[in-house]
């Protein structure tokens, strides 16, 4: 009987580390996400009213001619 409840206490254990590993995992995504999101915010900043598309598209026109 006794070898029954540390077999379940170790089941309980061990269901505890990985719902603690998954929810570091989830954690340290979402940190990544919004590091991600403020260095684009700052990128973004710094371009100002430049447009890509626009500006590719007048390269590729300069090569043609």
């Amino acid at each position: 009987m006794a070898t029954q409840k540390e077999e379940q206490m170790d089941n309980l254990h061990l269901f505890q580390k990985r719902m603690e590993i998954l929810a570091g995992a989830k954690l340290r995504e979402t940190d990544r996400m919004n590091s991600a999101v403020k260095i684009q915010d700052v990128v973004r900043s710094k371009i100002g009213a430049w447009h890509g598309s626009e500006e590719i598209r007048r390269w590729r026109e300069t090569r043609k001619s």
